[in-house]
């Protein structure tokens, strides 16, 4: 019996949920059902991550547990696609038929197809690849993910990004106006301009700052970018922030480490001094801004002076919020290759207090909130008995009562903040 209905479960990034609506639009063009139940599947998708082994470890965990489907169900089809899939390839075998890098997907309709009699593979990186033309299958109603660019030429010496997306190439600027219109006329409130690298965006003469600005004569009601590299940085961004009422005030700067030395280690190409000079322009240009962060701990070589200076750092810029890892070796990657190992104990004891001092901070950021009002974007109804839950412009997750207030998924409302869990902001909508 030939596959007719598959299920995707996605892992990992945005850009990966993203390329996960790309890919059940290109398997509805080519005459699959794309099923919400993996029960009615007879095709299981795993959209993976490879920035770190634990993400990769989940994976062979969950083919492991879907495995037990195909006791019922000998015929179930399953397959590894995205970046776990390109880095790993023809390695990933056992009850695996299908593997998929992402620059494949348009092929995935034909790899099913010929994966119900062999092992098929495709992890060919293309120049062009971009999924332009494609109408995403949105899993929200609300928000979207726009794609601006694909890949990555910065080659920071822990990551595996350049290899498993490809090189830097940009989507034209009228594309993504007449999706981003498109995106309006149907009644969309937010939008994400998505890149692995949104600041080296070019298009001829037009680079990010114009092509945002762009965006926002669309009318979207909120505008919001990932992820930006501070050595890409440029000053006019910040200008469009302030100046355009719909692009929000957030910023997302991945810091990685507060020591010049371990940067320098991580080629990432700027300084300490640098990444203070960006937060200090950005927080005096664009009032409000709410400015989060990446870090790793445990780096090759990082000495106890240099964690502290990364503690140091995160209690002086004090972020709204930070992603914070301990260091994942990657095979391939030129981090790999450096002596002066951190032993795991000392990564995660390093990991936990950062993530205690980090808590703190945005407790104390989050309780400066407390009688204020917010413009909150509903995301549906709570967890818990007070109704509702949404993010603020700036990203902060808040909980709220409705009242008397007219309140549904999509709409923007104002919310005062009358409490604070730490983490997420409580409030009644006014």
């Amino acid at each position: 019996m030939k596959p007719s209905s598959v299920y995707i479960e996605t892992y990992g990034c945005q850009m990966n949920k993203l390329d996960s609506e790309n890919v059940a639009a290109i398997l509805s063009a080519g005459g699959y059902t794309v099923v919400v139940d993996m029960h009615e599947a007879d095709v299981i998708l795993l959209n993976t991550c490879a920035v770190r082994d634990n993400a990769e470890q989940r994976i062979h965990g969950r083919i492991g547990e879907l495995s037990s489907l195909r006791r019922g169900k000998p015929e179930l089809l399953f397959g590894i696609i995205g970046c776990m899939a390109q880095r790993l390839g023809d390695r990933l075998t056992g009850v695996v038929r299908i593997v998929a890098g992402p620059d494949s997907y348009r092929r995935l309709p034909d790899m099913i197809r010929l994966a119900s009699s062999g092992y098929i593979v495709d992890t060919v990186l293309s120049c062009e690849e971009m999924y332009r033309g494609i109408e995403p299958i949105r899993n929200d109603d609300h928000s979207a993910w726009v794609d601006v660019m694909r890949g990555c030429d910065n080659y920071c010496s822990y990551c595996v990004v350049p290899y498993t997306r490809g090189r830097e190439r940009s989507i034209p600027i009228g594309e993504i106006i007449d999706e981003l219109e498109r995106l309006k006329d149907r009644g969309y409130r937010e939008v994400t301009l998505l890149g692995q690298n949104v600041n080296s965006y070019r298009d001829g003469d037009v680079d990010f700052a114009e092509l945002l600005d762009c965006a926002a004569d669309t009318g979207i009601g909120w505008i919001r970018f990932l992820t930006s590299h501070p050595k890409d940085i440029d000053s006019r961004i910040f200008d469009v922030m302030a100046r355009r009422g719909n692009v929000c005030n957030h910023l997302h700067l991945p810091l990685q480490s507060g020591s010049d030395r371990i940067l320098d280690a991580m080629n990432r190409r700027y300084t300490v001094k640098k990444y203070r000079a960006i937060i200090d322009q950005a927080r005096t240009r664009v009032t409000g801004i709410n400015i989060s962060t990446d870090i790793i701990f445990g780096f090759p070589g990082e000495t106890e002076e240099d964690f502290q200076a990364t503690m140091n750092l995160m209690e002086d810029i004090r972020f709204d919020f930070a992603f914070m890892y301990r260091y994942s070796e990657r095979e391939g990657t030129k981090a790999s290759l450096l002596p002066d190992k951190v032993p795991e104990n000392v990564r995660i004891e390093r990991l936990k207090d950062a993530i205690e001092l980090q808590n703190a901070i945005m407790r104390s950021k989050n309780r400066e909130h407390i009688g204020s009002t917010f413009v909150v974007l509903v995301k549906g109804p709570s967890k818990d008995t007070l109704g509702w839950y949404g993010f603020t412009e700036t990203t902060i997750p808040v909980v709220f009562t409705a009242g008397d207030g007219n309140v549904g998924k999509g709409s923007f409302v104002n919310v005062r903040i009358e409490d604070t869990t730490g983490a997420s902001l409580i409030g009644r909508a006014v």
